[in-house]
């Protein structure tokens, strides 16, 4: 089954799944893999952080046009003009900024071009030909929350127009476990006859607009549209993928996402993902364990691996969050490997994406 580059192999740590039953299986097999096979490279994030600085380095970064804002930070120099200090001044809530000689001036909704044209002005009533530059010495009227599955959460401060897979790189980058969507949640304008429709968000209510991305429409020019221009206060939300587990006796024991795919794998195809069942398992025992309604016990389900592998039996689909454990024949190797493995891997285990 080909995978896109989103869902390449990637580690990370996550805490034990299961029993000491099946966490014994599952790190005796990782002792296996890192043994036997070499780690994965973690493809996915290259090529999203690659798209994020190919997109800053061809996006020429006119500070002059940034408009300003409440909150922001400025240092104003008037060129020839000793006595006049070139201090940091705040933008402030009523949108203006106070100078020596000109007094206040509004800031707040002015391009950094346009403040300089305007102080330009009006310090000619003092000096013959006045050299006035702006410049922005602290962003903090444009921020933009990134939450969920990325490395660095928090707020962003945009410095102009910026769009999402940017937004994205300046919180981090996403995290392995990231899923292929990012939901853009978009506070409505305050003037209701703003008009929306270049937006590029759907309105759900009265009170925001939502658009569901798509990171692999973006990350194989599927569709570049999808790489959004963000707004101030936008929230930014990537959320967890969804993914299914194979652990035991099988060639890579870990998490596999479900994201990219049809909203299930089967079984067959969570093998193969895993690099196949060894000779040592004990395919009549195989099991799945799906999570119930309530959060009570994983419901248990005993297949035959063998007969299915042999179309004896009928394939079988795993769902989100379902387990599938493929138990090792051999007690006595797992308890060897246990031994060799307990000290570096400590109480988890090891995920694959």
């Amino acid at each position: 089954m080909p995978r896109h580059p989103l869902n390449a192999p990637r580690l990370i740590v996550l805490p034990t799944l299961l029993t000491s039953v099946f966490f014994v299986s599952a790190v005796a097999q990782t002792a296996a893999t890192r043994t036997d096979q070499p780690i994965p490279v973690p493809q996915s994030q290259t090529v999203a952080d690659k798209l994020a600085a190919d997109e800053i380095a061809s996006q020429p970064v006119d500070k002059g046009a940034y408009v300003l804002g409440t909150g922001d930070q400025l240092s104003v120099r008037v060129f020839g003009a000793d006595d006049i200090p070139d201090r940091p001044i705040e933008v402030g809530s009523d949108g203006k900024i106070r100078l020596p000689m000109v007094g206040n001036v509004q800031a707040s909704g002015v391009s950094v071009r346009d403040l300089e044209a305007d102080l330009t002005a009006r310090y000619r009533t003092y000096f013959k030909d006045p050299q006035i530059s702006v410049t922005v010495t602290d962003y903090r009227s444009q921020p933009v929350t990134v939450a969920g599955a990325v490395n660095s959460p928090g707020v962003v401060q945009l410095r102009g127009p910026t769009r999402l897979m940017r937004v994205l790189s300046q919180a981090g980058g996403l995290k392995p476990e990231a899923g292929d969507k990012v939901v853009i949640t978009r506070p409505l304008p305050s003037n209701p006859g703003t008009p929306t429709a270049a937006t590029g968000l759907t309105e759900p209510n009265a009170s925001f607009y939502l658009k569901e991305v798509d990171l692999l429409k973006i990350l194989d020019g599927t569709d570049p549209s999808a790489n959004l221009i963000v707004e101030a206060n936008d929230l930014i939300t990537v959320p967890r993928a969804k993914m299914i587990y194979v652990i035991g006796d099988v060639g890579r024991p870990g998490g596999y996402v479900l994201d990219g795919h049809s909203s299930h794998l089967t079984v067959l195809q969570a093998i193969a993902l895993a690099g196949g069942a060894n000779k040592s398992a004990a395919y009549g025992s195989t099991k799945i364990l799906r999570p119930t309604t309530g959060g009570g016990p994983r419901a248990e389900t005993q297949i035959d691996l063998k007969k299915i592998m042999n179309s004896k039996s009928p394939d079988i689909s795993l769902h989100a969050e379902d387990i599938l454990y493929v138990p090792n024949s051999l007690a006595k190797v797992v308890t060897v490997r246990t031994i060799e493995t307990a000290v570096t891997v400590g109480t988890g285990i090891l995920i694959w994406k």
